[in-house]
Formats: C-alpha cells, sequence, structure tokens
C-alpha cells in the first residue's frame, strides 16, 4: 500500500485576471504646507464658539421639557389615582363627604376600601324618617287630620 503525504499543493504559475475590476483612482495628496496665521484659527474658534452656544441652548431646553415631561407624568397618576376613587365609590355607593377617605393607589386596594367604608356608611334609603309624618298622605290639606294621627300613633307604640 502507498502512502500519501499529507502536504498541500502548491499552485504552479496561476496568474490573477484584473479583467472586470473596475480601477481605483488615486487619492491626490493633502496639502502638506501647514496653514499659518491667525485667520484659521480665529475663524474655528468661531465656530467652536456658535456651536457650543448652540449645544447650551439644546440642552437647556432638553432639560426644561425633562421637567415639564416628569410633572405632566406626575399630573396624570394623580388624575389617574382620582378617577379610580371616584370608581369605586359610586360601585359601592358612597357619600360624596366619604370619598376623601379612600386610601390605596391601585383599583383593587380603592376597591376594597369603598367596601369597608360602605359597610359602615349611614346612608338608609328605606323607611321614612324620624319625623312622624308621612309624605304620600296627600299634603297639607288636612293638617289638623294629619296632626290628630301622628298624636295617635305615638300613644300606641
Amino acid at each position: 500500500m502507498a502512502k500519501s503525504e499529507n502536504t498541500p499543493e502548491t499552485p504552479q504559475g496561476t496568474a490573477v485576471s484584473t479583467e472586470g475590476v473596475p480601477e481605483v483612482e488615486s487619492v491626490p495628496e493633502a496639502d502638506s504646507t501647514p496653514q499659518t496665521g491667525t485667520e484659521s484659527f480665529t475663524a474655528d474658534a468661531a465656530l467652536v464658539d456658535e456651536l457650543t452656544a448652540k449645544l447650551d441652548t439644546a440642552t437647556g431646553e432638553l432639560e426644561a421639557l425633562r421637567a415639564s415631561v416628569t410633572e405632566l407624568e406626575a399630573r396624570a397618576v394623580t388624575a389617574e389615582t382620582a378617577l379610580e376613587r371616584e370608581r369605586a365609590a359610586r360601585k359601592h355607593g358612597l357619600p360624596d363627604e366619604l370619598v376623601g377617605f379612600l386610601r390605596g393607589t391601585t383599583a383593587e386596594e380603592l376597591d376594597a376600601e369603598a367596601a369597608t367604608l360602605a359597610k359602615y356608611s349611614a346612608r338608609s334609603t328605606t323607611g321614612l324618617g324620624t319625623g312622624g309624618l308621612d309624605p304620600t298622605d296627600g299634603g297639607l290639606s288636612n293638617v289638623g287630620a294629619l296632626v290628630q294621627r301622628t298624636i295617635q300613633r305615638t300613644r300606641t307604640r
């Protein structure tokens, strides 16, 4: 059996063709003479000063916009919390006087607070008041009869 060597073959006389490859233009050399004089320096300094002033102005405007965004975000959070507080209060039938007692930042927390306050709310929608007169008795046309019935009701109790 013959052993084969593991050596790479070197190409013998292969030529690279440059057909179809665009020709690169030569880059002109930069002016090697240094600029002397203060005109160039003064113009550059003026440009730097102008750009620095623009950058300072833009930075100031950016900071003002960031402050405005922060303020508006805080106002939006406050408004959303107030809206959630109102929704929870209306859902549980709380009077307006008790809405301010709702604590919490999420809808779930406010809903739980409203449910608790609604249990202790003194709002009563059934029955007559404590005055003893029934508003459905027909008005004040027969006041004497109303007074007599009221007296009789209080004596029988």
